[in-house]
């Protein structure tokens, strides 16, 4: 069985400013990863009346780092608001005994005061003081309190799968049948000692290079599938903040992955996501890859050959499903009926990616299945929800 991840779970811990003060509690609550590289996490802050929830995405840097996402989205806030402070968090988790501290790359060297003291009701001035000084520079040291993951209500919104289309900072997903892509890294104002990360699937192509005329060129081969660049600033350089520039053309067209983009400044890392569609997909292939995929279960597994058994709970309504394993289509127009049907796949080790697609709404829309997923001796079963807008993704672990 595959073992729980060391980063997934709860991780709390408290901050008391001074003697007489309250405490002020932060609750990190991080989910299962996506290709074992991106995790969507939700941050609370809780201090006197104030009460701040917070989404946010997490990035595997090394096994022992984590980089924060510069973006976090208030899902909460009372009585008042954080703003730009949240930005103070950027920088790196990092694991060490058990423990994940937060270790920032730069407040401590520039004293930049963000603006908001004094907005909405002055009466809460001392309360975000401190609130402002302990996301400032206070030492943060979190312990696990729990191994449960994220909550898929939050994952929608964090992996960009809701309709807000909120920006945590990963670029809309690209659909090439390109096997290899040109890589241009650029330093957009002159070299002053800008240095970068950049993986690929969780694999280093460089990890802490200045940006510089030696190192700026690369061809990298694409996966099948999806290919996840996570390009870090591990600084900011002479000139702050970090602005490296990576350069790509996919599909015959231009892209850049821009740290001096208004929304990446002083950010920790910024994502490419690009799709490597199988070779010999047609346009229609190609169209349904590019719908937006809405994460439905992580699961560990524990043999290679499982079976999925589908049928239609509701009404037998004339529903059409195709199946992709692991960017390879295993099943087109598969009728969904009322009696259970049963297809074998077999899974590679490590992470697989099943995607089920809606090849049509039926007479009553959407596109819905019921999956049972047989493993060994256990069974898991999924309700699939799926139109011509979206499709459902289920990520298989065999470890």
């Amino acid at each position: 069985m595959a073992q729980a991840d060391k980063w997934t779970g709860i991780w709390r811990t408290s901050v008391k400013p001074w003697p007489q003060s309250s405490v002020i509690n932060f609750e990190w609550h991080i989910g299962d990863p996506v290709q074992g590289v991106l995790y969507p996490a939700v941050l609370k802050l809780q201090y006197g009346e104030f009460t701040g929830i917070y989404e946010m995405l997490l990035a595997k840097k090394n096994e022992h780092q984590l980089g924060i996402g510069r973006n976090k989205y208030p899902v909460k806030e009372t009585p008042y608001k954080l703003g730009p402070w949240m930005w103070y968090l950027n920088g790196t988790l990092d694991y060490q005994d058990t423990r994940i501290s937060v270790n920032r790359m730069w407040i401590d060297r520039f004293n930049i005061w963000m603006y908001g003291l004094y907005d909405e009701d002055e009466i809460y001035v001392h309360s975000k003081v401190t609130l402002r000084d302990v996301l400032y520079r206070d030492a943060l040291s979190l312990t696990r309190s729990g191994n449960k993951p994220l909550p898929d209500s939050s994952l929608q919104r964090i992996l960009r799968q809701d309709s807000i289309n909120i920006y945590f900072g990963m670029y809309e997903r690209i659909v090439t049948k390109d096997s290899i892509i040109p890589l241009l890294l650029e330093d957009q104002e002159k070299y002053d000692k800008d240095t970068v990360t950049l993986l690929h699937n969780g694999k280093p192509l460089f990890t802490r290079e200045q940006i510089n005329d030696q190192n700026r060129q690369l061809s990298v081969p694409l996966d099948t599938g999806r290919n996840l660049f996570v390009f870090f600033a591990d600084n900011y350089g002479g000139l702050p903040p970090n602005t490296g520039f990576l350069k790509s053309t996919i599909n015959n067209k231009p892209y850049g992955f821009d740290f001096s983009d208004r929304p990446n400044g002083y950010a920790t890392f910024l994502v490419a996501n690009i799709y490597r569609a199988p070779a010999g997909n047609d346009t229609v292939i190609s169209n349904i890859i590019q719908r937006t995929s809405i994460p439905v279960a992580t699961i560990p597994v524990n043999t290679r050959d499982v079976i999925l058994a589908l049928r239609d709970a509701r009404i037998q309504d004339a529903d059409s499903i195709s199946l992709c394993l692991n960017g390879e289509w295993i099943a087109r127009g598969f009728p969904v009926k009322s009696a259970v049907q049963t297809i074998a796949i077999r899974l590679k080790k490590g992470e697989n990616i099943l995607l089920f697609t809606a090849d049509n709404l039926g007479s009553i829309p959407p596109n819905t299945a019921e999956l049972q997923i047989r493993y060994g001796r256990k069974t898991k079963t999924l309700n699939l929800s799926t139109d011509m807008r979206r499709n459902n993704e289920i990520r298989l672990i065999l470890e």
